[in-house]
């Protein structure tokens, strides 16, 4: 027959128990605290990466926002080149040949120039045959005009045709093929008088 354990036994055995019950809790109870701890650290930085996502977004579209309206502006002052240079191209380099609006242009450099004192007329204008080039690229109007003018006003008139095809000016692109010359002495002008004829090659486009 086993020995009766004593209440003194049973009494250790009992605080032992708890000794170990409250060792285990309190173990327990410290991993549920770190577990709770890393939990909150790892939601603090995620949003933290929240916050700083959410920064990132609101500055791209702000971003998005000044780069849309300065691509608008650009586009805009690019568009409105365009035009301008489109504008000019049909003046410089049309897509036709267009003589009726060269006469008239020949005709404002006259009224500009001319002066009692300082004469540049044009007597006559004849169109010939249109021209195309050897490699098609563009065509040309062949142009003779018989011109008198001042020695001052013969140098414009070269230059103008030197500055034909200036965007800026907006002259019908021109070169000249050939030209003829004589000089005569005028009473009533200050400058020696040029009576000359001239060939000029008109360009305008091959469409």
């Amino acid at each position: 027959m086993p020995e009766k354990e004593s209440y003194k036994d049973v009494v250790n055995r009992q605080k032992k128990s708890i000794t170990f019950y409250a060792i285990l809790c309190v173990v327990f109870g410290g991993l549920i605290v770190a577990y709770s701890y890393f939990k909150w650290v790892d939601y603090s930085l995620y949003k933290e990466a929240v916050a700083a996502n959410e920064a990132n977004v609101e500055i791209l579209k702000s971003k998005k926002i000044s780069e849309s309206s300065n691509y608008q502006n650009q586009k805009a002052v690019f568009d409105e080149l365009t035009d301008e240079i489109d504008s000019s191209l049909k003046e410089v380099f049309p897509a036709q040949n267009n003589y009726t609006e060269l006469t008239r242009s020949f005709d404002q450099f006259e009224n500009a120039t001319d002066s009692k004192n300082n004469p540049f007329l044009i007597s006559n204008i004849e169109y010939q045959d249109i021209q195309i080039t050897e490699d098609e690229a563009y065509k040309y109007l062949p142009v003779r005009m018989t011109i008198s003018s001042s020695e001052e006003n013969f140098t414009k008139f070269l230059q103008y045709i030197e500055k034909s095809g200036s965007l800026v000016d907006e002259v019908r692109l021109m070169d000249i093929e050939s030209i003829h010359m004589s000089f005569s002495e005028n009473e009533e002008t200050t400058n020696n008088t040029i009576n000359f004829s001239v060939k000029i090659n008109a360009y305008y486009q091959n469409i």
